[in-house]
């Protein structure tokens, strides 16, 4: 039933203030920042080998994480295992009298389907179920020089371009507006013309970070990273510095 730790949930007060230590001081790098809506909670992923480490900071005052919070402080949230299938490892549960938390599977971060075990079952642990589907690709780290999608928010934006530096205090990206990206690429077909849209090297504060994911392709559908490489014929490295350039 059982594949392996998935990840370990630590609830934080702020990512802002801890992510120093499990970044800089332990040197792990974040592979992912998603606001989970339905949870209202903010997440960072930290991967360490085959596992992770999760940061949760709630976003709203009714979040389970900032009950958690009022009641036992910072500290590890939950314990998280990867199943092959969730639903039938939820009814082998319920059979043998395992308390499931809500009516069973919903959406978690990375758009997952999860579930959770009430820790009455497992003597005070909140044991949350991921399912794993097959030919899911390894996990990867969000490092300087990789193809990003940044979603802001007050006000709400989303930009595609190339990490720069990623820390506590915020993401420094060299990219444009997503709804620019598909004019961006039109120049490639007109060598002659200026840049409609030239990427710009851009901070943005943690506070308006909603989420960052890598553009990696989905499918047979290419990454938006490997449809400017083919349109201007060379890496997307080598591109943003020809864009640099005019």
């Amino acid at each position: 039933m059982i594949r392996k730790i998935d990840h370990i949930g630590i609830a934080v007060e702020s990512l802002e203030a801890q992510l120093p230590f499990w970044s800089h001081a332990l040197g792990l790098n974040v592979s992912a920042i998603e606001t989970v809506e339905s949870e209202q909670v903010k997440v960072a992923f930290l991967p360490v080998g085959p596992a992770r480490v999760e940061l949760l900071e709630a976003t709203t005052a009714e979040s389970p994480v900032a009950k958690f919070l009022e009641g036992h402080g910072t500290g590890i949230h939950h314990l998280t295992f990867e199943v092959d299938d969730l639903d039938a490892a939820l009814a082998r549960l319920r059979k043998d009298g395992v308390e499931i938390i809500g009516d069973g599977p919903r959406r978690g971060a990375g758009g997952h389907k999860v579930a959770f075990v009430h820790p009455r079952a497992s003597g005070g642990v909140l044991v949350e179920l991921i399912e794993g589907p097959e030919g899911e690709p390894a996990e990867q780290d969000l490092v300087p020089g990789s193809a990003i999608l940044l979603y802001l928010r007050e006000p709400q934006e989303k930009m595609w371009g190339v990490l720069r530096r990623l820390d506590a205090t915020g993401v420094t990206i060299e990219g444009l507006d997503l709804g620019s990206f598909d004019n961006w690429l039109t120049q490639f077909d007109h060598a002659g013309d200026d840049a409609i849209s030239v990427p710009s090297i851009v901070f943005v504060p943690m506070g308006r970070v909603e989420k960052i994911l890598l553009d990696c392709p989905c499918g047979g559908i290419p990454s938006l990273a490997q449809r400017a490489e083919r349109r201007a014929g060379c890496s997307l490295a080598e591109l943003m510095e020809r864009q640099r350039s005019r």
